[in-house]
């Protein structure tokens, strides 16, 4: 299967079964990381989600200008 007939499969899909492949992908993922770094993710995805709760989020084009991608 091509990467294109993935994405038209996936595309396709309900969403509710693209969220269960994406929970387990991140299952898979997760698997490497050691549980330091689990818990840093978590921690800062946890800020993350509290700074765009208090409106201090950055559009995708603010972040790809930070990331030196634009």
């Amino acid at each position: 299967m091509t990467a294109q007939e993935v994405i038209k499969t996936v595309a396709a899909m309900p969403q509710e079964d693209w969220m269960k492949i994406q929970c387990g992908i991140a299952d898979l993922i997760t698997g490497r990381f050691s549980s330091e770094e689990i818990s840093e993710i978590r921690s800062a995805l946890t800020e993350a989600e509290a700074e765009f709760e208090r409106g201090e989020g950055l559009s995708s084009e603010q972040i790809r200008i930070q990331l030196g991608l634009r």
